[in-house]
């Protein structure tokens, strides 16, 4: 304390005008400090997945942004862990039984502490061979994979997602490096109501120009026969998440995203055994279901020289 009675700043062992020229200007740290504490405080759909699935690693503003969703959808906890459920169901699917031994699961939201829940763990107590990329751009999220998701050259975290487009995912350098992409490849996603419509509507076409035949494309979606409640609660998950949101989609427009690859499991309701730790039950019947199908890669172009990488789509033709 100065004899004036402000604190002293404390030492920095650098002479007077002779600091570091990363230190000019603004405090750099306090300026990082707060872009971190910002992103900490955001709302973001993986953060009211997690409050909604009964976890407790979200952020305020996410628990504020549930509390609306469910205000609006009251069954949306059983629905959250349909999600969490679906993909524990593909990974066993597409390593135990169809043979994929490279798994990119996108937009995956914070990672589970649960031994045996994550796609990659799943993965690996079939065929400790099995590689997963978890893609996500929620820089949270990221974060965390990190230092959960890593520890084994099996295990890659990429900091994209899959709003950005199938492409740009496949060319990030965790996914390049880890991957084979020549050989079969299953793209996993249980957030389509997150990802624009822009993204969906092209997102079978690009898998098949840009993957080998042989791999997988898993998905499920939320989903509401409601209109007038799916547009309430697009419009309340636009404003909470500043605009980083898909929509709702009813079932028929859900399966309209799956047209043009052959089914390897059929889009259905997904229903599971719920263990959220919490005596709340909702009133009334259910107002949201989960989608979920697997569908096979298939190349665009039938001839065997051809690169599925380099193949032109022509989807419409193929179908004729």
């Amino acid at each position: 304390m100065t004899r004036t009675g402000r604190t002293a700043a404390p030492a920095t062992g650098w002479p007077t005008g002779r600091r570091p020229a990363a230190w000019a200007g603004p405090d750099r740290e306090d300026a990082e400090r707060e872009r971190i504490l910002g992103l900490l405080d955001r709302a973001s759909y993986a953060g009211i997945r997690d409050v909604l699935a009964g976890g407790h690693d979200a952020s305020t503003s996410s628990c504020t942004a549930a509390g609306r969703l469910l205000g609006l959808l009251p069954d949306m906890p059983y629905r959250a862990q349909d999600a969490v459920a679906f993909a524990g169901h593909a990974a066993t699917v597409l390593v135990r039984d169809l043979g994929v031994r490279q798994i990119i699961h996108t937009d995956h939201g914070f990672p589970h502490y649960s031994p045996r829940r994550n796609v990659h763990e799943i993965g690996r107590a079939i065929d400790p061979d099995c590689r997963t990329v978890y893609a996500d751009a929620d820089p949270v999220v990221h974060a965390r994979a990190r230092c959960v998701l890593t520890g084994s050259d099996r295990v890659a975290v990429a900091d994209i997602g899959l709003a950005s487009g199938v492409h740009r995912v496949l060319e990030h350098p965790a996914v390049a490096a880890h991957l084979d992409l020549d050989r079969p490849v299953a793209v996993l996603c249980t957030v389509l109501e997150a990802l624009p419509d822009a993204v969906t509507s092209a997102l079978t076409a690009d898998v098949a120009r840009l993957l080998p035949a042989g791999g997988y494309l898993a998905v499920c979606q939320l989903s509401v026969q409601d209109t007038h409640l799916a547009r309430r609660a697009d419009e309340m998950m636009a404003t909470a998440l500043d605009g980083r949101w898909g929509r709702l989609r009813t079932p028929a427009q859900t399966a309209s995203l799956l047209r043009d690859l052959p089914l390897v499991q059929q889009l259905g309701v997904l229903e599971t055994a719920h263990y959220i730790r919490s005596s709340y039950r909702p009133a009334g019947p259910p107002r949201a279901a989960v989608l979920g199908a697997i569908a096979r890669i298939t190349p665009s172009d039938p001839s065997p020289t051809a690169s599925p990488r380099a193949a032109q789509t022509d989807v419409d033709r193929s179908r004729r």
